[in-house]
């Protein structure tokens, strides 16, 4: 048995091949998911699922109970969630303190309907999933939700290096060419960054009084303490401008990257493969894409994702200022 097929084996139960869905390449690159509502997603580790199934622990999400002052991060994958849960941990503490959590700890799509009940106040969650995944209490208790945006080409590239690096069976095997084909797709965990933005759109024009703030990583980079001071005015926190100011430089990518290295308690399971610098900090820089696309491949990219994000009203920040 190759060693692909082991790791295969150690997530993929007999009920769970039934319903599993082989997005690899004509190379035998890409991912085993399970869909759910019209997304891939990972299929979690026997130890996440505790014997269930993943589309029913998935489901589960949606009748989990929620206090009125919960607070959700909802992002595609590479976006800027890390950043922003530690920005906000620190604004709601009142304190210069780091998290020893990783935030999967409070990601909903990893805890499910128990763990998001179990988590003691105050609780910022934090999610990939489309807002239609999300407990239903989101919309009925208005619950206040941060959105946060990065420009596809720096999201591809990070993604990429990501998931080369992650533990099998969960990493990707093939080439940036390769991985850009299938971020433009639909064959991939999450699915495409296109379509989850037009998803949060609609869903979240079908909900008007929701209390969305929609944030860009890139403004964040540029102007670190606006951003802040944004993210403390919508959680309604009377944060002096000093504090404000504390928090973007203890928040800044060079300071959370050491942090990450040496402060975060393990989670329990291994994300990373060994031998691999695996993090989830790796340069943070705006335009970094420059260094992996070739202009015919930005071109390409471009062209495709133009096409799909017509008349959508989105606009990214491709390079720095």
């Amino acid at each position: 048995m190759s060693s692909s097929q082991s790791s295969e084996n150690d997530v993929m139960t007999p009920d769970i091949r039934e319903i599993a869905s082989d997005l690899r390449n004509s190379k035998g690159h890409g991912f085993l998911c399970f869909e759910h509502d019209g997304l891939y997603l990972f299929i979690p580790p026997p130890a996440m699922l505790k014997g269930g199934h993943p589309a029913d622990k998935v489901k589960s999400i949606r009748e989990a109970e929620l206090k009125d002052d919960d607070i959700i991060i909802c992002a595609y994958p590479k976006c800027g969630t890390h950043w922003l849960w530690e920005i906000m941990e620190m604004l709601i503490s009142g304190t210069i303190k780091y998290q020893k959590d990783v935030k999967e700890t409070r990601m909903m799509e990893f805890i499910f309907k128990d763990g998001i009940e179990a988590v003691p106040s105050p609780r910022v969650f934090n999610t990939h999933l489309p807002l239609r995944m999300l407990p239903r209490q989101v919309v009925e208790k208005k619950i206040k939700c941060f959105h946060i945006m990065r420009n596809p080409k720096d999201a591809c590239v990070s993604f990429f290096n990501h998931l080369r690096d992650m533990e099998k069976p969960y990493n990707y095997e093939g080439d940036f060419v390769e991985f850009t084909e299938a971020f433009l797709s639909e064959k991939m965990p999450f699915g495409s960054y296109s379509n989850y933005l037009l998803a949060w759109q609609k869903e979240t024009a079908a909900a008007p009084d929701l209390p969305v703030l929609n944030l860009f990583y890139e403004d964040m980079k540029i102007h670190p303490v606006k951003c802040v001071k944004d993210v403390s005015r919508f959680l309604g926190l009377s944060s002096t401008d000093q504090f404000c100011e504390d928090v973007a430089n203890a928040c800044s990518f060079k300071k959370m990257k050491k942090v990450d290295q040496e402060m975060k308690t393990k989670p329990d399971m291994k994300i990373w493969q060994d031998g691999t610098e695996g993090t989830f900090y790796r340069k943070g820089e705006i335009g970094d894409w420059k260094n992996w696309f070739t202009v015919a491949e930005s071109e390409r990219f471009d062209h495709i994702w133009n096409k799909k994000m017509k008349d959508s009203g989105f606009e990214f920040t491709y390079a720095p200022a």
